[in-house]
């Protein structure tokens, strides 16, 4: 049966400041609380050898403290309302975010606002940042599930900015210097490269009127560097860590955000690996025991992409679960997608989108991403339209596609030295 297009009407605005500054408003008066972002169209893709991790860092010390505000007035501003305050950055953008309740708004635009536009980036800060970024790192080294994965990325997609840790490495940390965080700030932290994305029950013109009243004020040339997209070819690399269990990212060249094929893709994702009625869990762990956890994932950017499969494995399974593996996609391959497991994903996609809207933070998120990638505001029932009219046919399709060997690689992080072959 086919899927329904039902999906609720999204009072979604978007306004330009006059420098540039685009804001995006979602007014939900049945809710009592509001999600907050300031997205800053840069991350680790703007990076090089040198200051890689320079995105992450800057994202850290805008909690140290402002010229008006301490590093402990910063967090407890928010905090002491039942607020929280937050960031992260990715490969290709940075985010800062608060989720308060609804009469704490305003407070909230002028946290994140003075952290923008007034942070110090005091050189005893810094100092003992890199050291905390350096335990981080450390972190990651101890997490083998995130190591296999940046692992990937650094053999697939080579010297491009892409295949570089977000965090960056200890010699990046270490030489990052107070002058290197303004000159990145002047070159990306532009009115351009801005995007506030508000969800809640707020009122629009409120919003906006403070927000030309703060980041409205932020005036630097924007540049813009061209992007390419990564060259990636057939690599197998094994990284030895005396651990319990063999870490495992299988994986190919994906979709760019903005591909044709980005829908088939999400079913394609759904249906191999994308939950405990997927192919890849009922095959490897429930039928075999080979896993405790095994999912397929897609990383979609601007210009490339990586769809992989992730699993983790007592190391004398290892070869028998990379060949189970590989033996559910050929089957797709070969058109072994029925049209029971077609609709079952489309019903679950639609489900999972339609909660997701039940929540201001998701409607926030929603938004900036929309803005960023496609310079406009997609309506769930678009989504849910493209998704149903994927069809078994374009599944087949995409998958041989995807999956050749001049593009499949495979990483390992575990006790294992080398991958055996297949008997």
């Amino acid at each position: 049966m086919p899927i329904s297009h039902a999906a609720p009407t999204l009072r979604e605005q978007k306004f330009v400041l006059d420098n540039g500054v685009r804001v995006l408003i979602e007014e939900l008066p049945h809710v009592h609380s509001a999600a907050i972002g300031f997205w800053m169209d840069t991350g680790t893709k703007n990076e090089n050898e040198q200051n890689n991790g320079i995105s992450h860092f800057i994202e850290h010390m805008m909690f140290k403290g402002t010229t008006t505000r301490s590093s402990l007035a910063i967090a407890q501003a928010l905090e002491d309302t039942g607020g929280s305050l937050n960031a992260f950055t990715d490969k290709e953008m940075t985010c800062y975010y608060a989720r308060v309740l609804d009469d704490q708004v305003e407070l909230a635009i002028e946290v994140l606002s003075d952290m923008l536009l007034n942070s110090v980036m005091d050189v005893d800060e810094i100092r003992r940042e890199k050291k905390v970024v350096l335990e981080e790192i450390k972190m990651y080294e101890d997490s083998p599930d995130e190591l296999v994965q940046d692992l990937f990325s650094q053999v697939f997609w080579r010297d491009h900015p892409l295949g570089r840790a977000i965090v960056g490495t200890r010699q990046s940390v270490r030489r990052t210097s107070r002058q290197d965080i303004f000159d990145y700030m002047e070159r990306f932290y532009t009115p351009d490269r801005l995007v506030v994305s508000v969800a809640g029950n707020v009122s629009a013109s409120d919003v906006l009127r403070q927000l030309e009243q703060t980041v409205g004020r932020l005036v630097r040339p924007g540049q813009h560097p061209p992007e390419t997209a990564p060259v990636c070819s057939a690599v197998t690399k094994v990284k030895y860590k005396d651990i319990e269990q063999a870490h495992l990212v299988i994986g190919t060249q994906g979709l760019s955000v903005t591909h044709q094929d980005r829908y088939v893709l999400t079913v394609l994702d759904s249906i191999l690996g994308g939950g405990m009625s997927s192919r890849l869990f009922q095959e490897v762990r429930e039928k075999r025991g080979l896993a405790y956890s095994i999912a397929s994932f897609e990383i979609l950017y601007r210009k490339a992409g990586i769809f992989g499969i992730y699993a983790a494995t007592n190391p004398k399974s290892l070869r028998s679960v990379i060949d189970v593996t590989l033996n559910e996609v050929f089957k797709v391959c070969d058109g072994g997608v029925t049209e029971e497991e077609l609709q079952r994903a489309k019903q679950q996609l639609r489900g999972s989108l339609l909660l997701s809207l039940e929540m201001p933070r998701h409607r926030m998120s929603r938004m900036a991403r929309n803005e960023l990638y496609f310079g406009r505001l997609i309506p769930p029932a678009e989504v849910i339209e493209e998704i149903e009219a994927v069809q078994l046919q374009d599944l087949q399709r995409l998958t041989g596609d995807l999956f050749k060997p001049e593009t499949l690689t495979t990483t390992v992080v575990g006790p294992v030295r080398n991958l055996k072959k297949s008997a």
